[in-house]
């Protein structure tokens, strides 16, 4: 029995009938565009279709999305429809037919496939984790995991050398595929089945004055802008490269942090957010222009480096620091948990008091507090 065929169509309806999609490169296809009497034409009002046999009928599947979405789709059913049921004799009855196990090597990849519509890095954890798992677990079918395995795996990252939040991150990404509440795979929810690896948070600590003054002495002007565009919006590294000239509301004195498909980014969680920036900032920013749209350009494009060029000058730097400059400056300067919690995108308020709570404690109100505690004693 040869591989089952799906097949991507586009239904229109002026004229009414299924048509192949064109392809804009080997793994996308161009939006809503279709061949129409050998000719293509675009058809925005179309809906993605799937065209396959199942129990020796034809299936016509529609898509509740774009070309993507079908392209993910019809991958996922290609690996369905290749499973072969597990050993039922002929003789026995349809009605006692029993559920056919998922292997985990086939969930992986539906899983991955639907992962894909995510940020880059997401995609890469799960694919490095879901990989170094089934290198771990000798388990055939997802059914068969249990705890366990998840403990045979942490014992895995640990000899691999990988750090105790590292293989938390890893344990949870494993946990995350198994109970399947996203619907990223074709199983059934494989519940119950998780540990714990507990690990010391680490609060991220701000640069000192000190330590600002050394980087800004060894750095070109064209990294000072850049720390200096750090320290003034808080942004997170992916955002400081796509970041344009455009976000910029010079009116209000504003960046926003937006999707740009063009550069395939979506802001964390999805959300839209404004930061209000220092008005020396903006200046700068004013005469750094250089002609691309991007602000901090590599050849045209996004530098995904920019902990590279920090590094080149600070080897234990963190750009990560700088949200917590960011933070505690803020905060200091009469700002509250909330306004910072909205400025550095953070869901969880929680997440933002971790940034303000080692600030809190070293700052000089607190410092008195301690001086005159008992005092003259």
């Amino acid at each position: 029995m040869g591989k089952p065929t799906v097949s991507v169509y586009l239904r229109i309806s002026s004229p009414q009938r299924y048509c192949k999609p064109v392809w804009e490169s080997r793994t996308m296809f161009r939006p809503y565009w279709c061949i129409v009497n050998d000719q293509p034409e675009h058809h925005p009002e179309g809906t993605y279709q799937l065209r396959y046999r199942k129990a020796g009928k034809q299936t016509w599947e529609k898509v509740n999305g774009d070309g993507l979405d079908a392209l993910t789709l019809r991958k996922q059913r290609a690996i369905e429809l290749s499973r072969k049921p597990l050993g039922r004799p002929k003789s026995e009855p349809e009605s006692r037919t029993e559920a056919v196990p998922f292997k985990v090597s086939d969930e992986v990849k539906v899983y991955l496939a639907n992962v894909e519509k995510l940020a880059p890095k997401t995609l890469a954890a799960y694919r490095l984790t879901l990989g170094l798992f089934q290198e771990s677990c000798a388990k055939i079918f997802l059914h068969q995991i249990t705890k366990q395995d998840l403990q045979a795996f942490d014992s895995f990252l640990l000899k691999r050398g990988d750090e105790d939040r590292t293989r938390a991150n890893r344990i949870q990404h494993v946990v995350t595929f198994l109970r399947n509440k996203e619907g990223r795979r074709a199983g059934s929810p494989v519940e119950n089945v998780a540990i714990t690896v507990k690990f010391v948070e680490q609060p991220p600590e701000a640069y000192t004055r000190s330590e600002l003054e050394e980087l800004f002495h060894a750095s070109s002007e064209a990294d000072k802008l850049l720390w200096r565009f750090f320290l003034g919006t808080g942004f997170r590294e992916s955002e400081v490269s796509v970041a344009e000239y455009t976000d910029i509301n010079l009116e209000k004195r504003t960046i926003q942090v937006i999707e740009k498909t063009q550069y395939g980014f979506k802001p964390k969680d999805c959300e839209k957010r404004v930061v209000p920036i220092p008005d020396e900032l903006l200046t700068c920013l004013a005469v750094h222009k250089n002609g691309s749209p991007l602000i901090f350009p590599k050849n045209g494009q996004p530098d995904g480096h920019l902990l590279r060029r920090l590094k080149r000058i600070k080897p234990d730097a963190i750009l990560h620091r700088f949200r917590k400059n960011f933070a505690t400056d803020r905060h200091e300067a009469g700002a509250s948990a909330r306004q910072i919690q909205k400025w550095l995108g953070h869901s969880s308020l929680e997440t933002t008091l971790r940034y303000l709570a080692t600030m809190d404690d070293q700052c000089e109100k607190v410092r008195n507090i301690c001086n005159v505690a008992h005092g003259g004693l």
